[in-house]
């Protein structure tokens, strides 16, 4: 049941904040709400929209899935997460991407990807991070790995491997680009901050 709700969650979270910034107040974002998910829910040729999405993205990790519920209710007020918290959580799974991909497109000779058969070892060390997260009050990169942890121990999805339930290629571009973009910019000020103390030198 759960296989088939999931593909209608990403959906629903997906078309709503594509287009939140059409609604200008709460009641006209809780319509586009229900509105996308009674969209997602609509047969073309036999099956739902948001199968028909599933069929050429596959299918969101419960890691994205999280993120995009959290970035859902900070458009009904809950409060954002800081910068130090965002950044951190991305970095979390970007250091996963690094991990996972280059052995997927067979960079490397190891395979990452069948410990999450096994993944006792891996439930160790993300427990771990998750308490470290959780002390450094980084709280959306630590629910992202609790839910993920308990939709695998409960198998919420249809895959049998636990990299599935977090991380996915779209979380992994999303999590490596913010990084990158975030590097530039610091890389910039400091630049710039560089050139204006040298000018006052120079005065």
């Amino acid at each position: 049941m759960t296989d088939f709700w999931l593909p209608h969650l990403a959906f629903t979270l997906l078309v709503f904040l594509i287009f939140v910034r059409l609604a200008r107040n709460a009641a006209q974002r809780g319509i586009l709400l229900a509105g996308s998910l009674l969209l997602s829910l609509l047969p073309v040729q036999g099956i739902s929209l948001a199968l028909q999405l599933r069929t050429y993205i596959g299918d969101l990790s419960i890691s994205s899935l999280v993120l995009l519920s959290w970035a859902m209710l900070c458009r009904f007020g809950l409060p954002g997460a800081c910068p130090r918290d965002r950044l951190a959580s991305l970095a979390l799974f970007a250091g996963l991407a690094v991990l996972l991909y280059p052995a997927a497109l067979g960079l490397s000779y190891s395979d990452p990807y069948q410990l999450g058969f096994e993944p006792r070892p891996m439930l160790l060390v993300l427990g771990l991070l998750s308490l470290v997260l959780i002390i450094q009050r980084s709280w959306l990169g630590a629910l992202a790995l609790v839910l993920a942890t308990l939709a695998f121990t409960l198998h919420l999805n249809a895959s049998e491997n636990y990299w599935d339930y977090l991380i996915d290629p779209y979380l992994a571009l999303y999590s490596l680009g913010v990084l990158l973009s975030s590097g530039l910019r610091g890389l910039l000020v400091r630049r710039q901050g560089t050139r204006a103390t040298d000018t006052r030198n120079a005065a």
